[in-house]
């Protein structure tokens, strides 16, 4: 017995160390949960970058965080004031929060389409980070059914606020298509 010990415990340790490696460059962690990437498109104007609890898929998500990359905007706060313009004309949003200080933004709003089967709570925080040319945007969405039995603002859910909390702390490695070319 002991002698399995001392052969399968290294093994277990660097496969360990192996899975690590790997995990850090496929899934980030956010509120608790690991996220796995769904989906990157570094071919755009819009770099995207899309991370999915692991144990959800494409087709049925519930939680998304996606990390986008405007090269060729240099200022949040103009950015995320846009945005935050855009949502209050839309009768499909509900605007919640929207602030902007220094060189970064904070919006967050309920996307709820008349007749559509899910809402969507979003989280967007925009920022200029040194490692990157121009705008950098991590959100998170939220996807739910609606309660027929509530109105819409009583839809927002509840945990926004530890959400809003989580994410103004959650700084993700950014995807190396990202960074400045030295």
């Amino acid at each position: 017995m002991k002698l399995f010990i001392k052969r399968f415990v290294p093994f277990l340790v660097s496969a360990f160390v192996a899975c690590g490696v790997q995990a850090q460059e496929s899934a980030i962690a956010f509120d608790g949960d690991f996220y796995q990437k769904m989906n990157e498109d570094f071919n755009s104007v819009i770099q995207v970058v899309e991370y999915i609890p692991q144990r959800e898929n494409a087709s049925n998500w519930t939680r998304k965080i996606a990390l986008r990359h405007y090269p060729h905007l240099t200022d949040a706060r103009a950015t995320g004031a846009l945005l935050d313009t855009t949502i209050k004309q839309n009768p499909a949003n509900t605007a919640e929060k929207s602030v902007a200080r220094g060189d970064e933004a904070l919006v967050s709003y309920l996307h709820h389409p008349e007749g559509a089967s899910l809402m969507e709570y979003r989280i967007l925080y925009y920022t200029k980070p040194k490692e990157a040319e121009g705008l950098v945007t991590y959100e998170y969405t939220y996807r739910f059914k609606p309660d027929p039995k509530l109105s819409v603002g009583e839809q927002i859910p509840k945990e926004r606020q530890r959400w809003l909390g989580a994410f103004a702390n959650s700084r993700w490695a950014l995807p190396p298509a990202f960074l400045k070319k030295p």
